[in-house]
C-alpha cells in the first residue's frame, strides 16, 4: 500500500506542479497583456496630447491674427471717417479738385475742361457706384504741345469706359489768374 499511497501522491504532486506552472505562465500572459495595452494607451494618449498641444497652438495664432486683423481694420475705419469728415469739409468749403496732366515745359500749352464722374466708376479694375468725389467739380488740366494731345493725354487718363465724362478741352493763356492762384 505503501507503494500505491506514493503513486498517488506523486501524482497528484505532479498534478499540482502543472497547476502552479500554467498559473504562473497565465499570470505571465496577463502581465504582458497589460504591459502591452498600457504601453498602446500611452502611444494613443501621447498623440492626442501632440495633436491638442497642436489644435492650441494654432487656436492661439488665430486669436492672434484675429486681434490683429480687428486692429487693422479698426484703423482703415478710422482713416475711412478722417478722409469721409475731409470729403465733407471740402464739398462744404466748395473745393475744386483738380487733376494735372503732363509739364509745363518750351512750346507747350495748357489746355483746360471740366470732369463729370458718372454713376459708375472703374479705377485700377475696382469698380464703385457710390464716391463722395462726385459733389465736388473736378477741372482737368493738360500741359501739351497741341489741343489733340491734351485730349488724348486726358482721354488716357480718364477714359469714358471707365465712368468719366471729359467736356473739350480749351487753350488757356499761361499768366490766366487762376493759374496764377494754383
Amino acid at each position: 500500500m505503501l507503494e500505491e499511497f506514493s503513486i498517488s501522491l506523486f501524482v497528484i504532486a505532479l498534478l499540482g506542479a502543472v497547476g502552479m506552472v500554467a498559473m504562473v505562465l497565465f499570470r505571465q500572459t496577463l502581465l504582458y497583456a497589460t504591459r502591452n495595452a498600457v504601453a498602446e494607451l500611452e502611444g494613443r494618449v501621447d498623440k492626442a496630447r501632440t495633436a491638442m498641444d497642436q489644435a492650441a497652438k494654432a487656436h492661439d495664432q488665430n486669436l492672434a491674427r484675429g486681434r490683429d486683423l480687428a486692429e487693422e481694420r479698426r484703423m482703415i475705419q478710422n482713416q475711412l471717417a478722417e478722409t469721409h469728415r475731409r470729403l465733407l469739409s471740402a464739398q462744404s468749403d466748395n473745393f475744386e479738385l483738380i487733376h494735372e496732366l503732363g509739364e509745363a515745359g518750351a512750346g507747350r500749352r495748357l489746355y483746360t475742361g471740366s470732369l463729370a464722374l458718372g454713376p459708375t466708376l472703374t479705377v485700377n479694375q475696382t469698380a464703385t457706384t457710390h464716391s463722395h468725389l462726385r459733389g465736388c467739380p473736378h477741372l482737368v488740366e493738360v500741359w501739351a504741345d497741341n489741343q489733340a494731345e491734351a485730349l488724348r493725354l486726358a482721354r488716357q487718363a480718364f477714359p469714358e469706359t471707365a465712368g468719366f465724362t471729359l467736356s473739350m478741352l480749351q487753350a488757356r493763356d499761361a499768366a490766366s489768374p487762376q493759374l496764377a492762384a494754383s
